[in-house]
């Protein structure tokens, strides 16, 4: 079983860092969660700097992601468009924004930004979905991108020292249902059969309840992680019960983000203080054990990047509470 606590690694790249990975190993935590995208996998590096050091890769289950999945499926995309007169094209970007505006997937209260470029993943993935859907994806780009997704996987174990990956996810940010196609289906079992992988998974910041229900729906993927908070929970709970009925693993992020960022509306600390009343913990701390009060979650990532951050959130870890009205 994962640990209710999982580790983000998204900002440590060099040595110093593997104290807090042998704290948090002996402290419970036996999951820790990366990407290539992470410094361009220097995260990676690290992660695999350690393990080989340590000797520890077979106390945790370990996870990355194929970040650069979908960069030769948008240069396929862009070989279209550029062989297309600029009318063409306008129509084609027309017809992705009216569909975005049509399951207004950004309407406040629904779409929550976590980063400064996340929205544009919305508009880059409707149109590669729009052109693609018109134009049709011609034979032999089959084979370049599963040669693609081999090289990106090789290249994580490679980084990291390790024959197989616990949980690999791909599409990494996925903006769309359409975009979790049969290929990816293919893709996953060959891993798995070859040892490369243990478990397939995907991620999503955007348009989090319908990417949870079709990655429910595919039936190829084991587990699921996606932006769950005291901000977006409401939209979510159907969603989550369908996917932990359908056996997926569920894995919550950005769980505490709202109170790292600026600019945000008194409300969401409100929020959590009258659902976790009291004063012995951190409003992140308080925000993970309100997480982890839904039976249908797995775990919660967080990105503990010192050791009284790590006692922090640590302290949650085996606690039931009733949860105040929120």
């Amino acid at each position: 079983m994962v640990s209710e606590i999982v580790l983000g690694t998204f900002p440590f790249t060099d040595d110093e860092s593997h104290a807090l990975f042998d704290q948090s190993i002996e402290r419970g935590v036996n999951y820790f969660d990366c990407a290539f995208a992470y410094s361009q996998g220097e995260v990676e590096k690290n992660l695999g700097r350690y393990f080989h050091q340590s000797g520890n890769r077979e106390h945790v289950f370990l996870a990355s992601k194929m970040s650069a999945y979908y960069g030769i499926i948008q240069g396929f995309v862009n070989e279209i468009m550029k062989s297309l007169p600029s009318d063409k094209q306008e129509a084609l970007r027309k017809k992705a924004q009216d569909m975005l505006a049509e399951r207004s997937v950004k309407r406040p209260g629904y779409h929550i930004n976590y980063f400064g470029s996340q929205e544009q993943q919305f508009d880059t993935t409707y149109l590669r979905y729009v052109v693609l859907k018109e134009h049709g994806m011609k034979k032999q780009w089959k084979g370049q991108i599963k040669a693609n997704a081999y090289k990106l996987l090789e290249g994580s174990l490679k980084r990291m020292q390790t024959d197989y990956l616990d949980v690999l996810f791909c599409p990494h940010g996925c903006a769309m249902p359409e975009m979790m196609d049969e290929f990816l289906g293919e893709l996953f079992a060959e891993f798995k059969q070859k040892g490369l992988i243990r478990a397939s998974a995907t991620s999503f910041h955007n348009d989090v309840t319908n990417n949870l229900l079709n990655a429910a729906e595919v039936g190829y993927y084991d587990a699921a992680m996606f932006a769950y908070n005291i901000a977006n929970h409401a939209a979510l709970e159907a969603a989550i019960y369908k996917a932990n009925q359908s056996g997926m693993g569920l894995i919550a992020m950005k769980v505490a983000k709202l109170f790292s960022m600026k600019n945000q509306p008194p409300w969401r600390a409100a929020k959590m203080h009258t659902a976790i009343p009291g004063d012995d913990l951190s409003v992140f701390a308080k925000s993970y054990l309100w997480a982890l009060q839904n039976p249908n979650l797995s775990c919660c990532v967080s990105q503990m990047e010192n050791l009284n951050e790590l006692e922090d959130n640590l302290q949650v870890v085996g606690r039931k509470v009733k949860l105040g009205s929120v």
